[in-house]
C-alpha cells in the first residue's frame, strides 16, 4: 500500500525515532519489517499520513491531542502553605497560607511525585507545612517529603490513594535531537491544563543551581 511504501523509504533511526515519539514500545522488533509493521499497527496513535481523519484533524494534530489527553491525568499541581493564626477584632481564625507551588508528575504506582526543589523548599523552613498535590480529576492530596537534592533542584514528594492515575511513561533523553518537537503540559496555578509546542533548541546547555552551582546536560526547549 501507499503507506507501506512510504514508511519502507524511511531509515531504520528515522522508524524508531516516530516511535520513541509515540510512546510506542518496539524492543522485540528484530528487522526494519518488524519496524514497519508495528507503525501501521499503531497508526491511529502515530499520526504519520497527513491527512484529515473523521473528526476534522490531522494525524499530526490527532497525535498531540492523544498525547496530551494521555500525559495530562498524571501532572501534578503542588502547593505548599502553612497555618497561621489570624487576628480579626477580638476573634481569631486558622488560615492557610500559601508560601510555594509549581508543576511535577506521577513517577510510579507507589505514589512518589517528582518536581522542582524550588518549589518545596520553603517546607523545610516550617515546623508542620502543608504540602498538596492535585491530580487531574481528584481532590488535592497530603504529601510528605521523601528527599531532594538542592544543587539539581529536583526533589520527591510522595501520595497516598487508592485512585491515583497511570503514571507517565517516562522516555530517553539519549537519543534526542536539536530540531524534535516537544510538547510541554503544565498546571499553572492549578486552574486547568495547559501545552504548549516547540522543539529542543539546544542539548547539554548548563543552567545554575543553588548556590550558582552549575546543573550540567540540560535540555532547552
Amino acid at each position: 500500500s501507499r503507506e507501506l511504501e512510504k514508511l519502507s523509504r524511511l531509515s531504520v533511526t528515522e522508524l524508531k525515532s516516530l516511535l520513541d515519539q509515540n510512546d510506542i514500545d518496539y524492543r522485540d522488533c528484530l528487522e526494519k519489517r518488524d519496524l514497519v509493521d508495528r507503525l501501521v499497527e499503531n497508526k491511529d496513535r502515530t499520526g504519520y499520513y497527513g491527512e484529515k481523519n473523521d473528526s476534522g484533524l490531522s494525524h499530526e494534530e490527532n497525535r498531540v491531542v492523544n498525547t496530551f489527553k494521555r500525559a495530562s491525568p498524571s501532572v501534578a499541581f503542588i502547593s505548599v502553605g502553612q497555618v497561621q493564626t489570624v487576628q480579626r477584632g477580638f476573634s481569631t481564625s486558622q488560615q492557610d497560607v500559601p508560601t510555594g507551588s509549581g508543576s511535577g508528575f506521577l513517577w510510579d504506582k507507589s505514589g512518589n511525585v517528582v518536581t522542582n526543589f524550588h518549589v518545596i523548599a520553603s517546607a523545610l523552613k516550617m515546623r508542620d507545612p502543608k504540602i498538596k498535590v492535585k491530580l487531574q480529576g481528584m481532590p488535592p492530596l497530603p504529601a510528605t517529603i521523601v528527599g531532594y537534592e538542592p544543587e539539581k533542584d529536583i526533589a520527591v514528594l510522595r501520595v497516598s490513594s487508592r485512585r491515583l492515575p497511570e503514571p507517565i511513561h517516562v522516555g530517553a533523553s539519549s537519543n534526542l535531537q536539536v530540531g524534535q518537537s516537544v510538547l510541554a503540559v503544565g498546571c499553572p496555578f492549578g486552574l486547568d491544563y495547559t501545552l504548549t509546542k516547540g522543539i529542543v533548541s539546544a542539548l547539554g546547555r548548563e543552567v545554575k543551581g543553588v548556590g550558582g552551582r552549575p546543573i550540567k546536560d540540560c535540555i532547552q526547549r
